[in-house]
């Protein structure tokens, strides 16, 4: 009887223990480096997303995922010149706040272009596959940010804040491409700084508005509000915000906010938003990447997001297949005649500073006179860097002939913020160059002669520290500096944007004599032995 008793017991505790290992979770962010401002629609079983680029280019990049927890970039809605004018947009400044949206066959994506000779305000742009071709921009004509659209009652709504606190709403008409009902103040924020970011539903009998608020810091908060008309008026939730870790500074999460919901097919509803993961206190350099969090909705038809309107580091996954991309190998080799999807330049690039067939096999960039330093384009072409613990490294074949020129890896915060390992000459002699550069002056600088032979650079990284390696050929790898991450942190250089890691090359006033050619770029995530094919 005993044994039965235990056999029982024994089965029950397995069965039990099984439930729970068998529940699958994901882990957030689900979109990890500069992701900031997702917006989001299904189409079918196919989920689409956009963030934000800001001053880099190609703009606005479009992911598609299956499941809502695996994604994979597949192109950009501004990947010409002409539509995503950028020239002499300041740090932060470029594009903001995309909003995207589907209706009959054709996808939007309304945005703000910011700041610079380039800037003409706000737009949207259209496609009929969100990997592209996208139209040329429908130029708004205005400067409120942040709009969005809502298609419904076979009407185009026009969402946006009003630049003073308040959010407006207009009727367009996207054949006649002009408004056929002027926008008009519906609402107010709810009590937060800096309300932006709205996006409006019909959801059953009601029209919801829901808006960012708080600032994009540590106060940040989602909150939402409702009326029987899309003009108003607005009553508020009594459960706002709607997802906030603003009262839980314990979260390795802060400034969740700026979010867009999703129904899927199950019926189930669902939130994007943005978020940052500070360490070594409130420092954060990756900038504001993208969240995934379930809504319930109350008994009175009010939307809580996550675990009682807070993101938790995991939830169990959506009710959808899982989908796994294929993993971005390590070593792009450049022998593609385009760049790949990852790569971005800093704002509109010169076509002269760089080239995939002067050289076949190699990156090449031709350093103009312009510097990382200059609210310009220099030769440059970089990636986001979506993980703390990471190795960065390219081979590089540069021959200086003068001190002011340069060419190698870069570690970007903004214009007056990076971190520089580079070819560079010194007293006549050819040295990589290990320099901070910080709140837009040179900090320190370490150097170390080397031959005229080609050589690998190394950038590995922790969450708190930078380590800088030169790897002269046929010898062992040499440190030459660290730095702390902290520095290029939104905290310490302010503005909207995370680091970026990538190849540059420039004469700092005048153009290099020779190019620098990248013969391949490596980029390793969460290496199981960060230094140890390197570190001696």
């Amino acid at each position: 009887m005993k044994i039965k008793r235990l056999l029982l017991f024994m089965f029950l505790l397995t069965t039990a223990a099984g439930s729970v290992i068998g529940q699958k979770t994901y882990k957030n962010p689900v979109i990890t480096g500069m992701n900031p401002d997702p917006s989001i629609c299904r189409v079918g079983d196919d989920f689409y997303l956009v963030t934000s680029t800001f001053e880099f280019y190609p703009g606005l990049p479009i992911y598609h995922s299956k499941d809502l927890v695996n994604w994979k970039m597949i192109g950009y809605a501004l990947d010409r010149p002409a539509s995503c004018p950028m020239e002499g947009a300041g740090s932060s400044g470029g594009n903001y706040a995309p909003a995207l949206r589907y209706h009959n066959g054709t996808f939007y994506i309304s945005c703000t272009n910011y700041g610079g000779k380039g800037s003409q305000g706000v737009f949207y742009v259209t496609a009929t596959n969100p990997a592209g071709p996208w139209s040329d921009p429908v130029w708004i004509g205005n400067w409120y940010v942040d709009p969005s659209m809502m298609f419904a009652n076979d009407s185009m709504y026009w969402v946006s804040p009003g630049n003073d606190g308040n959010f407006m709403v207009g009727t367009f008409d996207p054949v006649q491409k002009k408004f056929i009902k002027p926008l008009q103040v519906v609402a107010t924020g709810q009590g937060g700084s800096s309300p932006e970011g709205p996006h409006m539903y019909k959801i059953g009998e009601y029209y919801y508005l829901m808006s960012a608020e708080g600032g994009t810091g540590y106060e940040h908060r989602e909150v939402i509000q409702r009326s029987k008309s899309p003009y108003g008026p607005f009553e508020p939730s009594p459960y706002n915000p709607v997802i906030s870790n603003m009262n839980n500074p314990e979260s390795p999460f802060q400034a969740i906010g700026h979010a867009d919901l999703v129904q899927l097919q199950d019926g189930s509803w669902w939130l994007v938003c943005l978020g940052i993961r500070p360490k070594g206190g409130r420092y954060q350099h990756l900038g504001r990447e993208t969240y995934l969090a379930p809504v319930k909705w109350t008994d009175d038809g009010w939307p809580i997001g996550g675990d009682n309107g807070v993101m938790l580091e995991e939830f169990p996954v959506p009710n959808l297949p899982e989908h796994k991309w294929e993993k971005e190998p390590i070593r792009d080799d450049f022998s593609s005649p385009t760049l790949g999807l990852q790569w971005n330049f800093l704002r509109n690039p010169y076509e002269a500073d760089w080239s995939l067939t002067e050289k076949p096999g190699y990156l090449r960039l031709n350093g103009s006179k312009v510097s990382l330093n200059e609210k310009d384009s220099p030769a440059f072409v970089g990636r986001r860097q979506p993980n703390f613990n990471m190795v960065a490294s390219a081979k590089v074949s540069f021959v200086p002939v003068a001190d002011n020129e340069e060419a190698g890896l870069v570690v970007r915060g903004n214009d007056a913020n990076h971190f520089c390992l580079v070819i560079t000459q010194r007293e006549g002699k050819r040295v990589v160059l290990f320099k901070t550069y910080l709140q837009d002056k040179v900090e320190s600088e370490e150097f170390k002669e080397i031959s005229k032979d080609d050589v690998i650079l190394k950038i590995s990284a922790a969450e708190l520290e930078y380590k800088f390696w030169v790897h002269p050929k046929g010898k062992e790898a040499i440190l030459l500096g660290t730095a702390a991450t902290k520095e290029l942190s939104n905290e310490k250089i302010h503005g909207f944007i995370g680091v970026f890691i990538g190849m540059y090359a420039s004469g700092n006033g005048s153009a290099n004599t020779n190019p620098a050619d990248f013969d391949w770029f490596d980029y390793e995530a969460n290496p199981k032995n960060r230094y140890s094919a390197f570190e001696k």
